[in-house]
């Protein structure tokens, strides 16, 4: 468990939303190359539409990875870059080029291989990429990215990005960032919301060991928050921070 793990709890997921953009001025003003790794499913939507109504964001020089992503075409629904394409990439904030993506046209292994090339370069110099932000989700299994419980990619330490041809949630075939990479990264966000997560947050946020993956993220030099809006924090006892704004 974190020393540094902060959980925060806000009425609403709006809220929530709310904050996660403020958080996002927040950790990005001063950098220069301020390098993030984000997440698919009901994020992009939060993102789409909080992050142009922020005040005081700069996403000049961002470069943007996905912590995972379905080896699908980018037209592909299922396509985690491809909604943040025809969702984010429309309003203006973020364009097409500052996006690292995988080659859906590579077999699974060959798309890992060249996706972990493009993060070194985006990391010159680096063993382990060390991202600014990730900001990752939770499935009600206790799955993050697309590492999911009891499966072996939990265990690699010796790859930065790791091919899923067997995943328990389809489609199959995925690239994911290893649990290396998450835990090098100055800061991790969790979101979660619903009453669908209180289950499986409970067992995360308040057992002292858990083999679930998402309790295997605590970041070496970096702060781990969790985003939470009350319906999905409902039966947690442990100390929580009330929030309706940062």
């Amino acid at each position: 468990m974190s020393s540094n793990r902060q959980i925060r709890v806000f009425p609403s997921p709006a809220e929530l939303a709310l904050s996660l953009s403020q958080l996002l001025v927040h950790e990005s003003r001063g950098v220069d190359n301020f390098r993030i790794g984000l997440s698919g499913g009901s994020l992009v939507q939060l993102l789409s539409r909080e992050l142009p109504k922020t005040a005081g964001l700069n996403t000049e020089g961002w470069k943007v990875a996905l912590c995972d992503e379905r080896l699908v075409p980018f037209s592909d629904s299922e396509s985690t870059y491809g909604e943040y394409k025809r969702q984010l990439v429309p309003l203006g904030l973020l364009s097409e080029s500052q996006f690292i993506v995988i080659d859906p046209s590579l077999p699974v292994e060959a798309a890992a291989a060249d996706y972990e090339k493009k993060l070194r370069e985006l990391f010159p110099g680096n063993d382990l990429p060390n991202f600014d932000l990730l900001i990752l989700g939770i499935g009600p299994d206790g799955h993050t990215a697309s590492l999911f419980p009891g499966h072996p990619l939990l265990e690699v330490t010796d790859k930065i990005v790791a091919p899923i041809s067997d995943s328990p949630k389809p489609p199959p075939e995925r690239v994911t960032l290893t649990l290396p990479v998450i835990n090098a990264a100055k800061t991790v966000v969790f979101v979660a919301t619903g009453e669908g997560k209180t289950t499986v947050l409970k067992r995360i946020l308040q057992e002292e060991s858990d083999p679930l993956p998402a309790a295997r993220v605590s970041p070496v030099n970096g702060k781990l928050l969790w985003f939470l809006d009350e319906s999905a924090a409902r039966d947690l006892t442990c100390p929580v921070e009330k929030h309706s704004v940062l």
